[in-house]
């Protein structure tokens, strides 16, 4: 280092900071300790130096230089340009800045911050009395792994109450339905539902119980959002809703006039329904014990309030075509 340099170092560090021993020997210690620089970094050292000598009113050009860096030269510690420039800006920030100067020049602080925990200054047993402080940044530089704060309290998730209006119950027109190639007991049918990605494909173990010509080209009224589950390696996608008794099974009818797609709801229960009803809460489980006919034939969901008739939005009922007191499934 020249002697201009350590000079310099010796009159502006040490006396900034208050340091007890003799400021020559302070500088010589520190000398000792600075990393050594590339051409490049003195050049840009003695471009900083000139920098600072108008601080305070280069602040924001300082603030601008230290965007990115541990050390304003891009070393792995402090530097005599760290030191020199630290001293210079030391007393102003301290006495006369405000906590938005703090703010709006926050590169200068936790830079500053670096340079008051490093080795080489606090073995020189500095006044740190008189270091800048961060507070008024409402924390100390970027917390890393071992600063980590509490973790933040997950949002308490919104209880939705089991009702129907989870269920999406819809209008399908089976366009044909063929017996599944390797389960007897099973069709395995064609269902319009609505779905701009088309008709869909649908498994029911109806074989035993409704002829195979009746499961063609007909309406009928499937619930669109179960988890699609694999029959024997055919991916079925809905299921077809019928009323059943211990001696027979039959499809529920339609309101009249309907069309693939259209909605059917259980008064007060139209809502949103779920996307795809998750398997583990056992919504449709948990409702579909309450779906049956009454005496009117009409399909009803059994609830505290009374018997809710499965309709429309034009209010007309789906029905079974016999089965009273049935159950719905």
């Amino acid at each position: 280092m020249p002697d201009p340099a350590l000079d310099l170092l010796s009159k502006t560090f040490a006396s900034a900071m208050l340091l007890n021993a003799d400021p020559d020997g302070v500088a010589a210690a520190i000398q000792k300790e600075l990393p050594i620089l590339t051409s490049e970094q003195e050049a840009k050292q003695t471009e900083v130096l000139a920098l600072s000598e108008n601080f305070p009113s280069s602040a924001s050009e300082l603030n601008a230089a230290l965007s990115g860096k541990k050390f304003i030269l891009g070393t792995d510690k402090p530097s005599l340009a760290d030191l020199i420039i630290y001293a210079r800006v030391r007393q102003p920030v301290t006495e006369n800045w405000s906590s938005e100067e703090y703010k709006s020049n926050a590169n200068i602080i936790l830079w500053a911050d670096r340079i008051q925990k490093s080795e080489i200054l606090l073995a020189q047993k500095p006044d740190e009395s008189v270091f800048i402080s961060t507070a008024a940044l409402g924390s100390k530089e970027k917390k890393t792994k071992k600063e980590k704060g509490p973790k933040p309290q997950p949002a308490k998730k919104e209880v939705v109450p089991i009702t129907p209006a989870l269920v999406d119950l819809r209008v399908g027109f089976i366009q044909k339905a063929v017996k599944h190639p390797d389960a007897d007991a099973l069709y395995v049918s064609t269902i319009e539902m609505g779905d701009s990605t088309g008709p869909r494909t649908v498994c029911s173990g109806l074989v035993k119980h409704i002829p195979l010509d009746e499961m063609q080209q007909r309406y009928v009224i499937v619930v669109a959002n179960l988890k699609p589950v694999t029959m024997r390696g055919i991916r079925s996608e809905a299921m077809v809703l019928c009323a059943a008794n211990e001696e027979k099974v039959e499809l529920v009818i339609p309101p009249e006039g309907s069309k693939a797609g259209d909605k059917v709801f259980f008064e007060g229960f139209d809502g949103t329904p779920e996307p795809q009803l998750n398997p583990k809460k056992k919504i449709f489980e948990t409702l579909q014990p309450n779906f049956t006919t009454n005496e009117k034939l009409e399909v009803v969901f059994k609830s505290e309030e009374g018997s809710r008739l499965l309709i429309n939005k034009a209010g007309k009922v789906v029905l079974a075509p016999s089965l009273v007191s049935a159950e719905v499934r």
